[in-house]
């Protein structure tokens, strides 16, 4: 639930940057392959407990703030090693180029999704699939 609600809110703030549809659904895509890995990683019940009170309102957190706070609750509550290895992972994935994420993202969507993305300029890198002739 509380991905689902963490990819909700990152949607809307795309939204509330007026956005292209198919710049947002890019963007959205690339922070997926990014990120889904490390708010996996906290249980759904310590989730909550780090949004409630946040997730609506004047005092509603955005998703940076969201984010930066569970990688907070790692360091809190999981052993040093496992935050060092968070953080560092966190480096990797920074630094990882977009074409890598991209061709990961193009494993999840639809051959129409990406010639959509592909007509915008995006996913340059990854093939379209081969249309079948029948």
């Amino acid at each position: 639930m509380t991905l689902s609600l963490f990819w909700s809110r990152y949607t809307l703030e795309l939204q509330e940057q007026h956005l292209r549809e198919v710049d947002a659904f890019y963007h959205y895509l690339i922070a997926r392959e990014r990120w889904n890995w490390l708010l996996a990683k906290i249980p759904e019940q310590d989730q909550i407990k780090i949004l409630c009170g946040h997730n609506h309102g004047k005092d509603a957190w955005t998703c940076r703030t969201w984010f930066d706070h569970m990688l907070e609750w790692i360091k809190a509550n999981k052993p040093p090693a496992v935050y060092d290895a968070v953080v560092d992972k966190i480096h990797m994935i920074e630094e990882k180029p977009i074409e890598e994420l991209e061709k990961q993202a193009a494993r999840n969507i639809s051959p129409e999704e990406l010639e959509k993305l592909h007509r915008a300029g995006y996913f340059q890198c990854v093939a379209a699939p081969e249309k079948v002739s029948e």
